[in-house]
């Protein structure tokens, strides 16, 4: 069977052109086929800690604490097929997105929801970030292919998200007579689509050390944020969102209905937003909702069309700090600046001022 890996990984660029889980396989084994969809549940622990994952409904925060590496692949057979490559194929769940990752090429699936369990049509998207250099670009290619074949663009679908908790086994030696505990088992999350299933094995994320004042949801939602600064990547003025008389503002909401956290931007028409996790080393990342198409002046459309670019299916590292009060209007209230670095090398800065309420 190690030969059998070592081919598979010489070879995956081509094996893929047939199937991305041929490529993959290690080794092969018959089970009896689970056509059963169980439903998905995450008890999240305390905000540092390892989360404890239970099977009833997902929480995203939760699920979204641990790196996800595929290594089984089931086929509408119930052929087991073993996964070990190098590199291999991730997956991070997101709010409303998946994000499958190769190499240092991303897949990412826009979809309604977890509570229901489909996915839109907007289909499978490439982000590759202009210092991506792929080792395999015919092996990334074919997974791109495959992930568009289980999620076609214009076919709703349904998928299933489900957790496998890990045990603690015993090993028995006879002639001693005792038992000796084994290594516990790592947490599995299965993604059954179309008759097949990915399994994935969760090892806990690496949080990285926090700068400035500590971030809470709590304390997101006690404010609303003034955007004070915008520049690009190359650190250049964001034109459209830096026009005073059509300000944006962002609104961090509590849960209303399903649990989710809610982020909405605006600047005076429809506004943009969708649901959000804040992680314990201050990683914000927010997912997408549908809006309305009130038609507004251009200035204000330009604004809230360029945060949506921003803001929906980001990943971004907030940074807090608090700053003297100058403002002899309202100087009880406390003087915040919310820096917000985005995955595309964008920064917005925010200024928290007194809630609104409608």
């Amino acid at each position: 069977m190690l030969n059998h890996l070592t081919s598979n990984r010489l070879t995956l660029s081509v094996l893929l052109t047939a199937s991305l889980p041929v490529a993959l396989i290690g080794c092969q084994s018959n089970i009896a086929k689970d056509n059963s969809t169980p439903a998905n549940s995450i008890v999240t622990g305390s905000s540092t800690s390892a989360p404890i994952l239970s099977e009833q409904v997902i929480n995203v925060e939760s699920v979204n604490r641990f790196d996800w590496k595929l290594v089984r692949w089931i086929d509408n057979q119930g052929i087991v097929n073993d996964v070990d490559t190098v590199p291999p194929l991730m997956l991070d769940v997101r709010p409303s997105n998946l994000v499958f990752k190769y190499d240092c090429q991303r897949y990412r699936l826009n979809h309604d929801g977890y509570q229901e369990y489909t996915y839109s049509s907007y289909g499978v998207t490439t982000i590759t970030q202009p210092s991506c250099l792929i080792t395999d670009k015919q092996a990334a290619h074919n997974i791109f292919q495959y992930l568009e074949r289980l999620f076609p663009e214009y076919g709703r679908g349904r998928f299933n998200l489900r957790i496998t908790s890990p045990s603690t086994q015993t090993k028995s030696f006879s002639f001693l007579n005792k038992l000796t505990p084994k290594k516990p088992t790592p947490y599995e999350l299965v993604l059954n689509v179309q008759d097949k299933q990915l399994v994935f094995e969760g090892t806990l994320k690496t949080l990285r050390p926090v700068t400035g004042l500590p971030i809470t949801y709590e304390f997101l939602k006690e404010y609303q944020w003034r955007l004070v600064s915008a520049v690009d990547s190359n650190q250049k003025t964001i034109v459209e969102l830096s026009r005073p008389d059509f300000p944006v503002t962002a609104y961090f909401a509590y849960p209303v209905y399903n649990d989710e956290h809610h982020v909405g931007f605006s600047s005076d028409c429809n506004g943009v937003g969708g649901s959000y996790i804040l992680t314990p080393d201050n990683k914000l990342l927010i997912g997408s909702s549908p809006q309305t198409m009130m038609g507004c002046s251009p200035q204000r459309e330009a604004a809230e069309d360029k945060i949506r670019e921003l803001e929906q299916l980001s990943k971004s590292q907030l940074t807090l700090q608090r700053l003297l009060n100058t403002n002899l209007d309202a100087s009880s209230l406390p003087h915040y600046l919310l820096t917000q670095k985005l995955d595309t090398g964008a920064t917005l800065v925010w200024q928290n001022e007194v809630k609104k309420i409608p």
